[in-house]
């Protein structure tokens, strides 16, 4: 078994959310080699260094880490890129289901990075439609005063998924939200998505002051 990271942009994010976290996409026609990295410094350069100003990565990098199973991995040779922890495999396109069904477990973030022009997913239909992350904050912030969060969690989960982590390290004083209370918010929506997603926990700490 070998340990892989993956450095990716909202939309990829997004499809491997649809698979609900246990493979990647497809690799589009102009795509056509897989390139998880073999330590996490080197995805979080990436994440951080290109994800974060890249459009079409909607500004942000996830930085995702992936168990595959052996003998099947073994086969990829390791690449060095530029500087020696620039370690990364090369896999084909045409591999990729063969790939995700070599994933043990599931696809977790281990960190985040988000850039200056992020504005998170557009989520038609819902409560948070046509929202920007920190005013989805303050509707859960109305909702929690309420009532509880299960049945935003459950049809918004990722949208919360995507964006917990940046509520988590924002500071709403200037929004009349203590950080007592945003910690308050965080810790109930945690207790939430442990109830309905306990094998995937949300990424991001919550400091209780």
């Amino acid at each position: 078994m070998r340990t892989l990271y993956r450095p990716v942009g909202l939309f990829e994010m997004k499809l491997i959310l649809d698979l609900n976290l246990k493979g990647f996409p497809p690799r589009l026609s102009e795509q056509p080699i897989f390139y998880p990295v073999l330590n996490k410094p080197y995805a979080d350069q990436i994440a951080r260094e290109w994800n974060t100003k890249d459009k079409f990565s909607g500004y942000v990098g996830f930085v995702t880490e992936f168990d595959v199973a052996s003998p099947y991995i073994d086969q990829f040779e390791d690449q060095v890129v530029g500087n020696s922890h620039h370690n990364e495999l090369w896999i084909p396109a045409e591999e990729m289901e063969e790939l995700n069904s070599n994933i043990i477990g599931q696809i977790k973030i281990v960190d985040v990075f988000y850039g200056q022009g992020y504005e998170g997913l557009t989520q038609r239909g819902t409560i948070f439609d046509a929202k920007n992350p920190i005013e989805q904050f303050l509707i859960l912030k109305d909702i929690y005063e309420k009532n509880d969060f299960k049945s935003e969690i459950k049809g918004d989960w990722q949208t919360i998924f995507l964006n917990f982590p940046l509520w988590s390290r924002f500071d709403f004083t200037s929004y009349g939200i203590s950080h007592k209370e945003k910690a308050q918010i965080l810790l109930a929506l945690k207790r939430g998505w442990s109830e309905l997603f306990s094998n995937n926990q949300l990424f991001g700490d919550v400091d209780e002051g």
